[in-house]
């Protein structure tokens, strides 16, 4: 893991930087190739865009959970949709299914809009939020930072390296 981030700007400038890469290789692709399966078992190139987008959407609940109720964790899935409960496998299977109809013009731009709301979450937040132990650090029990880079600058690296690898296979 990287050293900790001293301001929030350093924050800001993780997630994007982290995020560039998925840029990148996206356009490199054909629509056509962003839809073909196997790049993570099953999983295309949109699925995993889709996949992205909810866990970075699901950052952006959890920190306005945090900050207005105090409260550290919220459902990625709302416990009203039918799915079985099976810990994180479970629920990146759902995401997969929920999300396998969509078309990859909704998915791209989904996933455009999700970082801009994810920096404009981080953004909102004080230094005391993110710095301060007895900020959102508490309501956490961790620091703030691994909440934010456990669903982007943490989480970009996994499915960028399975992209690149798929992709270079297509020659």
């Amino acid at each position: 893991m990287e050293e900790q981030a001293a301001t929030k700007a350093q924050i800001l400038d993780r997630i994007k930087n982290a995020r560039m890469p998925i840029d990148w290789l996206v356009a490199q692709m054909t629509d056509a190739q962003m839809q073909q399966p196997g790049v993570e078992n099953k999983s295309s190139v949109k699925d995993l865009l889709a996949h992205i987008t909810t866990w970075e959407l699901h950052l952006v609940r959890r920190l306005a959970a945090a900050v207005k109720d105090r409260v550290p964790e919220v459902y990625v899935i709302d416990p009203s949709e039918p799915w079985e409960p099976g810990g994180l496998d479970a629920v990146n299977e759902y995401i997969f299914t929920r999300n396998a109809q969509l078309p990859l013009q909704q998915v791209l731009s989904d996933f455009h809009s999700s970082l801009q709301d994810v920096l404009q979450a981080v953004d909102a937040l004080t230094d005391h939020d993110l710095f301060d132990p007895q900020g959102l650090a508490q309501v956490f029990g961790y620091a703030t930072e691994r909440v934010i880079g456990g669903d982007t600058f943490y989480h970009y690296p996994e499915h960028i390296q399975s992209m690149e690898v798929w992709l270079n296979k297509q020659g």
